[in-house]
């Protein structure tokens, strides 16, 4: 038997009878900054949207500043189709036309050639003054009405569709978050977006034919189709009350990033990146757990021969995970070991990650918070093995106390037994451990330091062993 190191230091159980590794996780995304589901679960709790980003950007400010215009590319292809839901005029130094059909859109070296509604051609940019029905660009297949958009060639075959518009209207088609969900979640996005694509405009400065991509990697940008109707306005109205406000710290724009889902922890920027960021802390995130959050906790099963195809190892018959880990229990950068019949190998998480999301795109692993284990293990893994932990979180946010760590059992997920004292009040909770290996509990507690003590109870015996004590001041 062989006993690999899963996530958060707990020992996890494979043998060459296993034929199925399930990898239980919890998020969706890098898990550094804001998490907007943990957005969403702090507002429905009362929080405001500078409340939301304190507690995601440590030490930060929201304040004011003077927008700018940006530059947002549309999309880079051998061929546009423009859809004028009314007459739209093309202009290349001159106009080139008006039509409300349908217009192809290619290029040779810098020509740029129109077909369909118009036929001509022009040469270097073509461009078009949007303010009235909406345009549908595809790709992206979404329709713009603020701004001008501009056709350039780039030399190559292909056409750079790129708009330029105020940095108000610019938020107005910003999709990041669904419409529907809570003001002040809805104010933090905004905020967070404003100053994401201001720090791009930033960086750019002027340089090359745009500043932010409308999508991947950057900001998802639908233009009209994500201001239209009821719930669009609610968006609206959520950039209109945070208008030209961003998040700063010792002065400056910070690098605003932030990811759908943390799975209740976020995670420091050096273990995702390269630099550690000072506001860019790991915390708990309790309330990312909250309001339905598909993402909270996902399952994965790959079978050894699956495994052993995609890393060239034969089939695997074991895989250990080995440090270091993140604060949130992420693996971007921990080392993880495959064995195989036909030999082994290392790579780091993130590059685990991706190669497993290529070759399985409907069944992805959706961050790199997650533990391993074997789906079928043989006769070889012992009965009643004891359990190991870590206790990794005990800290006071306001009023409330959160505790929390990692635990794990070979015989199923144990039970967690939490002891508050202060002065000579003693309060006793228990908490189950997800199969994931996370587990965590937070209650109100009233001004004061509180010793917490945190024993892990064997499955099935319930035999408990400490994780030691520490303590928490609430002021």
């Amino acid at each position: 038997m062989v006993l690999a190191l899963g996530a958060w230091g707990v020992s996890v159980p494979t043998s060459s009878a296993v034929t199925g590794f399930t990898f239980s996780g919890s998020g969706w995304g890098h898990g550094v900054g804001m998490s907007q589901w943990g957005a969403r679960g702090l507002a429905e709790q009362g929080s405001s949207a500078a409340q939301i980003l304190g507690h995601y950007y440590s030490g930060t400010t929201v304040t004011t500043t003077s927008t700018a215009t940006i530059r947002v590319l549309l999309a880079t292809s051998s061929t546009l189709t423009l859809t004028p839901w009314g007459p739209t005029t093309f202009v290349a130094g001159a106009a080139l036309g008006t039509t409300s059909a349908p217009v192809t859109v290619t290029s040779s070296g810098s020509t740029i050639q129109l077909s369909g509604g118009l036929n001509t051609s022009a040469t270097g940019t073509v461009s078009i003054a949007l303010g009235g029905p909406p345009l549908e660009v595809s790709p992206p297949w979404h329709k713009f009405n603020r701004g001008f958009l501009q056709l350039h060639p780039t030399g190559s075959g292909t056409v750079q569709a790129v708009v330029t518009l105020p940095m108000q209207d610019y938020l107005y088609g910003l999709g990041e978050m669904p419409s529907s969900w809570p003001d002040a979640a809805l104010q933090a996005q905004a905020i967070a977006g404003r100053t994401f694509a201001q720090k791009k405009v930033a960086k750019a400065a002027g340089a090359g034919t745009y500043d932010i991509v409308g999508g991947l990697p950057d900001q998802s940008y639908l233009g009209w189709d994500k201001e239209y109707g009821s719930l669009g306005q609610r968006w609206v109205a959520a950039v209109d009350a945070t208008a030209s406000q961003v998040v700063t710290y010792g002065g400056g724009l910070i690098d605003a990033v932030y990811s759908a889902s943390s799975g209740g922890h976020t995670e420091n920027s050096e273990t995702v990146w390269v630099s550690a960021v000072p506001y860019l802390r790991g915390v708990p995130d309790p309330a990312d757990l909250t309001g339905g959050n598909p993402n909270a906790m996902w399952s994965r099963t790959y079978n050894g021969a699956q495994l052993g195809a995609w890393f060239g190892v034969g089939e695997v018959t074991s895989i250990q995970v080995l440090g270091p880990v993140g604060v949130s229990g992420r693996l971007d950068k921990a080392t993880i070991r495959l064995i195989g019949t036909a030999g082994s190998r290392d790579l780091i998480g993130s590059s685990f990650r991706s190669i497993v999301n290529t070759n399985s795109p409907s069944l992805q692993l959706m961050s790199s918070r997650f533990t391993v284990s074997g789906a079928t293990p043989g006769p070889s893994v012992p009965s009643n093995s004891p359990p190991s932990g870590i206790f990794t979180m005990a800290k006071a946010e306001g009023s409330t106390v959160v505790v929390g760590g990692a635990a794990g059992d070979p015989d199923g997920a144990p039970r967690l037994r939490v002891v508050s004292t202060m002065g000579r009040e003693t309060a006793v909770r228990e908490v189950q451990a997800h199969p994931a290996g996370l587990w965590m509990v937070q209650w109100t507690g009233g001004k004061g330091t509180r010793t917490v003590c945190v024993w892990v109870l064997d499955n099935p015996t319930g035999t408990s062993t400490s994780l030691g004590c520490r303590d928490v001041t609430v002021k």
